[in-house]
């Protein structure tokens, strides 16, 4: 590859067409692959860089198949073709090394309406003269658009990595140890069958009032009496946290919690609550708040942030049904997917701030990160 602005054009269709086909490979992938052109891999041949992209992108044999379908179906270019395209692409490197023109005329586009800036001229980019400035034409794709857009001739080198696989904010492992940590030990079960672990203290005793001890004394283990309600927002202003979301389904169940249960609502939590995240599922809300008292209570939601409303009565319905909720839950934490700088002056901001009655702690309101659901925990298992 001769130029190192430029993207291979071979090399970009054969990404596109593996990310169209599902295959798993990212913006580094294809920067590798940049990389070993440049270093002078896969270049020469079609041969060539099939062997490199299959050693770089392919980690199954269905991708090899896919990749080597690709080239197949892939015209050979006219060595004519060739010829014409190396002999532009000389010309233009030589005029840029020389110095003779600011800009890469590729005799195709239309000119730039407006000449560009000199070193004299207040429009300049740069100091002293040949330093390397951007040149910038102002042109229309096609005569008759209206006001034309500034673009660069150069092509901008990539200097960002960008995430392209959905990922989770929380790791379902990760949640699961979170989980782990919510423990309220105690001891439950009054049958000998039930009871499993030496009593050490109450042994000795017995062994010092009888003087002789046919069996140890035992006692019941302790056993995690915890126990968790999530109440997940699902409408349409959380769809980018869907996610996290079945992430955090799939680690309830790890958490070895004496009872953990996941209900959805819309926007705020009214007389029904659903058991699945398409909201099908009715449940009645006194229902499943009686049959959870006692039980600590998280809600994860952006309250109305993630649009930037800021909606009076949701706000008012909301802040009731925390009123209610906190004469039934030991502990309420609310967790909101977006960055603690964006409630302002939002739903979110009104909820986090609303006085809690009867003396107990205004609701923590929390963004979701590690730190802060670490510190949700907490917070639900009574240490604030």
């Amino acid at each position: 590859m001769n130029d190192a602005g430029e993207l291979p054009p071979l090399l970009l269709g054969l990404f596109r067409e593996l990310r169209a086909n599902g295959v798993a490979v990212g913006v580094r992938d294809y920067l590798d692959g940049l990389r070993a052109l440049r270093l002078g891999h896969g270049a020469g041949s079609r041969q060539a860089l099939r062997e490199l992209a299959l050693a770089l992108w392919a980690r199954s044999e269905a991708e090899r198949r896919l990749i080597a379908r690709w080239f197949d179906a892939i015209p050979e270019v006219p060595p004519t073709l060739l010829e014409r395209v190396e002999g532009v692409v000389s010309t233009l490197e030589e005029s840029v090394h020389a110095g003779t023109s600011g800009e890469r005329s590729r005799r195709t586009t239309i000119p730039p309406a407006v000449p560009p800036p000199t070193a004299s001229s207040p429009g300049k980019t740069g100091g002293a003269a040949g330093e390397a400035r951007a040149r910038i034409s102002f042109a229309a794709r096609h005569e008759g658009e209206g006001l034309p857009l500034p673009r660069l001739p150069l092509a901008p080198q990539i200097a960002e990595h960008y995430v392209l696989q959905p990922q989770a904010a929380i790791s379902a492992r990760n949640l699961a140890v979170l989980w782990r940590r919510f423990r309220r030990s105690t001891r439950s079960g009054a049958g000998a069958g039930q009871r499993s672990e030496i009593d050490l203290p109450a042994t000795i005793r017995e062994r010092c009032r009888r003087g002789l001890l046919a069996r140890p004394v035992c006692r019941p283990p302790r056993s995690n009496c915890a126990r968790l309600l999530v109440l997940a927002d699902a409408s349409t202003s959380m769809d980018p946290w869907r996610p996290f979301l079945a992430t955090l389904a799939a680690s309830l169940p790890l958490g070895r919690l004496a009872s953990a249960e996941l209900r959805y609502f819309a926007n705020l939590p009214r007389r029904k609550l659903f058991a699945d995240v398409e909201l099908t599922q009715a449940e009645p809300l006194d229902d499943l708040l009686r049959g959870n008292a006692g039980a600590a209570l998280l809600i994860v939601s952006d309250a109305g942030s993630a649009r930037g409303y800021l909606n009076h009565r949701r706000a008012r319905q909301t802040i009731d049904f925390l009123a209610a909720a906190a004469r039934r839950f030991a502990a309420i934490v609310w967790l909101n997917p977006m960055p603690a700088a964006r409630w302002r002056a939002t739903t979110a901001e009104r909820i986090a701030d609303a006085p809690a009655a009867d003396g107990r702690p205004r609701l923590p309101m929390l963004p979701l990160d590690a730190a802060s659901l670490l510190r949700a925990v907490d917070i639900l298992r009574g240490q604030r």
